[in-house]
Formats: structure tokens, C-alpha cells, sequence
């Protein structure tokens, strides 16, 4: 699981209201009784002081509406961070790997050169296009990286 970082204090807040106001639900719902409740819930009336009460589980019911709403637009915004982030990642691996190709690239125009080579001739030796890694003379996959050459 990961982290939520700053929102950890906001979510705590929450989860503890969350559990106030199902304590007063089971609160109303001990001073009404089981029955009592799931017959107002069918849209019985009674008299005035039963209807307070019931009117207040009912607003509770809402609160608690509400803080799940919140929760889940803290984990809609943390799920979104989290692929912000692993985006960020894979376009720095993918720009490293790059800059090692081309790394790769320049030694290996380099050791051409001074074995007097054009790029066209398969070289002898060289490095690996992925990792930079030196390679010997027929090898078929860099022993670092796993690359096919060739």
C-alpha cells in the first residue's frame, strides 16, 4: 500500500469521524429500538420526539455520506499522483537508456575509427548499443544486459 503522505492527517480525521457518528447511530438506534427504525425506514410516522430522533440518524447517515465521498476523492487523487509518478520514472529509464545507447554509440564510432573501420563493417569488438558494456569480438548478446547484437 502506499504512502498517502499529506493527506495521512486528513484521512485519519475523517475515518475518525466516520466511526463518531456510527457510535451516535448505534446510539439512536439503541434509545429506538431495531424495529423501530426499520419501520420508520418503510416511512412510518410517529410522534414528534421519535421523529427527532429518527431525523438525526438520518443526518448522520449523511455525514457519513459525505466523508466517504471525501475519501474517495483523496484516493482518486492519490491514485493519480502515483501514475504521475511511475510516468515520470519510465520517461527518466527511457532517456537514460537512450543517452547509453548513444554513449555506446559515439565509443563504438570511436574504436572503429582507430581500428581504421567504416560503419557499415560489423565490428570485432565494441560496446553494447543498450548499456555501454564492453563486448568481445562474435558475441551474440551483451553479458550485462541481455541485448541481441547483430
Amino acid at each position: 500500500m502506499a504512502l498517502f503522505g499529506p493527506y495521512n492527517a486528513e484521512i485519519n480525521q475523517l475515518n475518525t469521524q466516520i466511526k463518531l457518528e456510527s457510535g451516535k447511530i448505534s446510539g439512536y438506534q439503541y434509545t429506538l429500538g431495531v424495529l423501530l427504525l426499520r419501520k420508520l425506514d418503510e416511512g412510518m410516522t410517529f410522534d414528534d420526539e421519535i421523529m427527532e430522533q429518527y431525523a438525526a440518524i438520518l443526518e448522520t447517515r449523511a455525514n457519513i455520506t459525505a466523508c466517504n465521498t471525501q475519501l474517495e476523492e483523496i484516493q482518486r487523487k492519490i491514485a493519480e499522483e502515483e501514475a504521475q509518478r511511475a510516468a515520470e520514472r519510465e520517461r527518466k529509464q527511457a532517456e537514460a537508456a537512450q543517452i547509453r545507447a548513444a554513449r555506446a554509440a559515439e565509443a563504438q564510432a570511436k574504436v572503429n575509427a582507430l581500428l581504421g573501420r567504416n560503419g557499415s563493417q560489423a565490428p570485432a569488438a565494441g560496446f553494447c548499443p543498450n548499456c555501454g558494456n564492453p563486448l568481445a569480438s562474435g558475441m551474440l548478446f551483451c553479458n550485462k544486459c541481455g541485448t541481441k547484437l547483430g
